[in-house]
């Protein structure tokens, strides 16, 4: 059987043929045929400006609906994302002005009222979005919004603006978008959050009460990474993050100045120049780079630095894959996804730190050098995060609800 779209001037209609082979497309086989070709589906991010967590969850929802419509508020570069996703990205007008997260952050007002400018029409319509994607008109059989949090600039302003003057002059914007927010999430007919800690965000923030529904790490988009360096070679430490004021790297830094261990930063963002200009030869920045070399870097690393406190990642998921350990800061998000070393247990893949400081991890990395870790107990810990069972779940949300 084989899928494709066609447009009748108001709406794409998807077309099935029967290929011979009576299965469905995809490497995942859930729900019948039949059934999933009376429904169509679209699918709504916020927007596709790096190359990051979310983008690689969106792909993966893509995945279980090949035949999908991708709508965003833009795609910068718009040619790289059509062609890496598959299917046009639809936008509004003017979407491409937003061409930075910057941009997004500071007119986020006018990002949320042009994405309520696209009406999404499709039997079913999968929203997943922490920003302005919620926005959209919706004009389908059944709703679902994924969430990573509710916005974090809107409720964790603090975090995102620095000046305490500038919180304070755009307070009367921000609470009216949070009204706003608030109204718009409670119009989905149903609500899912990646993490239990993103859950309790949801419900605190928005008074909403939604379902757990933990993305997956690609397994498979890591198979072709080499294998893991010899213990020799295992001479650094490796951290990926966005250089962002909000993911709280600076103590890292300063760490790896302290401690005179060699890290290796992947990653891009407002703060990278800033970094370098103030760096030693123990750090290395290495920017952006391609999920293969991503892939043997996090294998050969003595352990992945994890410093953020948020509500989910990938990149520790990624880590223990590859039979890498991290070092990570005591949030309650990881605690969902990785297991203490001083819990006893056999599959045991990071050790905690309790305070955002320098001091605080010199003393992990301590810790760390001092356990016989077990690099296949280590992947273990990771199996129960795969694609397929995520994939095959999201298709049963919308091909068998009940």
């Amino acid at each position: 059987m084989r899928f494709s779209t066609t447009t009748n001037g108001r709406r794409p209609e998807v077309q099935v043929t029967d290929t011979g082979n009576g299965h469905c497309p995809g490497d995942v086989e859930t729900v019948g045929c039949r059934e999933q070709s009376m429904k169509l589906v679209a699918i709504v991010y916020d927007k596709f400006l790096v190359q990051g967590g979310g983008e690689r969850v969106c792909e993966m929802l893509l995945e279980a609906f090949p035949e999908a419509q991708l709508y965003a508020l833009n795609a910068r570069p718009r040619t790289f994302w059509e062609a890496r996703l598959g299917r046009p990205v639809i936008s509004p007008v003017f979407g491409s002005l937003f061409a930075s997260r910057f941009i997004v952050s500071a007119l986020y007002p006018i990002a949320a009222l042009l994405m309520a400018t696209l009406r999404v029409k499709a039997d079913v319509v999968i929203v997943y979005s922490s920003t302005c994607g919620k926005f959209v008109r919706l004009d389908c059989g059944r709703s679902i919004l994924y969430s990573n949090f509710p916005n974090r600039g809107l409720y964790q302003p603090e975090r995102m603006i620095r000046s305490r003057v500038l919180r304070r002059v755009l307070e009367p914007i921000m609470a009216f978008m949070r009204a706003l927010e608030r109204r718009t999430i409670r119009k989905y007919d149903q609500v899912f959050s990646i993490s239990e800690t993103s859950r309790r965000a949801m419900l605190d923030y928005a008074d909403v009460d939604s379902e757990v529904l933990m993305p997956p790490f690609n397994e498979q988009g890591l198979a072709f990474s080499v294998d893991r360096a010899t213990e020799d070679d295992e001479d650094y430490f490796v951290l990926v993050s966005r250089l962002e004021p909000e993911k709280e790297i600076e103590y890292v830094i300063e760490a790896a100045r302290c401690t005179g261990r060699r890290f290796l930063v992947i990653g891009t963002g407002s703060l990278l120049t800033q970094f370098r200009r103030a760096t030693t030869d123990t750090v290395e920045f290495l920017g952006y780079v391609d999920d293969a070399e991503l892939a043997r870097h996090l294998a050969g690393a003595k352990a992945l630095i994890f410093p953020s406190d948020i509500e989910y990642s990938l990149v520790p998921l990624e880590a223990t894959f590859l039979g890498t350990p991290v070092i990570v800061y005591d949030g309650a998000a990881m605690r969902e996804i990785l297991v203490d070393s001083q819990s006893g247990r056999a599959d045991a893949n990071a050790v905690f730190y309790g305070a955002k400081s320098a001091a605080a991890l010199a003393q992990a990395i301590e810790t760390f050098d001092a356990i016989p870790w077990d690099i296949d107990a280590i992947k273990r810990g990771a199996a129960t995060f795969g694609r397929p069972a995520f994939i095959d779940k999201v298709r049963r949300l919308v091909y068998d609800p009940a």
